[in-house]
């Protein structure tokens, strides 16, 4: 097996089990996602379409988490489409639902830029989370009902 080969299979590993741990099945809503996502961990999320993004860069998203108080947001950009925003809030949704990466310590991570601190973070827990909210926007988008949902 080659090392990208091996990379895929923990990759694939990892997305599995996040997707298990909330028990994200096809046809949920986002927000019954969002739901699964705080029932599997024990917290609180809310995901909040930021209007003014003029610093944000090349970010789309980015999660805060308050340990103390078991709650979290996800900021995304509101000027982005709908579909967009849920893709960017499931890629942080990823993040929190990889045991590998952030079981215990995504308050460690927390509004932390990964340039500011590349030690929390690594290319392939971002490949985790991205292939986790693949993963999410797949189950969304296998039911009929998401063609009105797009509009």
């Amino acid at each position: 097996m080659t090392e990208t080969q091996e990379v895929m299979a923990r990759v694939r590993a990892r997305v599995d089990r996040a997707v298990a741990r909330a028990h994200l099945v096809p046809g949920m809503t986002f927000a019954e996602v969002v739901g699964a996502v705080e029932g599997a961990l024990g917290i609180r999320l809310r995901v909040v379409a930021e209007p003014d993004t003029s610093g944000w860069g090349t970010l789309t998203g980015f999660l805060t988490f308050f340990p103390g108080r078991r709650e979290g947001s996800i900021h995304v950009r509101a000027a982005d489409a709908p579909v967009y925003r849920e893709f960017a809030a499931s890629h942080e949704l990823g993040h929190l639902l990889d045991d590998a990466h952030c079981a215990g310590a995504f308050w460690e991570r927390s509004s932390v830029p990964p340039h500011d601190d590349p030690r929390l973070t690594s290319p392939e827990a971002e490949l985790v989370a991205e292939h986790i909210a693949h993963r999410i926007a797949g189950l969304r988008y296998a039911g009929p009902r998401v063609a009105e949902e797009s509009w």
